[in-house]
């Protein structure tokens, strides 16, 4: 079972660009490992950015409107 995903992989699943990706990690926001010139990000710490930066549901605001019969 594969324990780490790529940069590529991460903008893949998060449906966002590579530099994004990397300015993520540069800010301290996703953590990452650098092996050589390329970062691998661990199961568990992507896992641990998702619940921090994903965006809230947006609430649907409920009308009650009162009906004269």
């Amino acid at each position: 079972m594969k324990e780490f995903f790529s940069v590529q992989e991460v903008s893949k699943l998060l449906d966002i660009s590579h530099s994004a990706v990397l300015y993520h990690i540069h800010s301290g926001k996703l953590k990452a490992q650098q092996v050589g010139k390329i970062y691998i990000i661990s199961k568990e710490d992507f896992g641990d950015f998702l619940k921090r930066h994903r965006e809230p549901k947006k609430k649907q605001k409920v009308v009650q409107t009162k009906l004269d019969l």
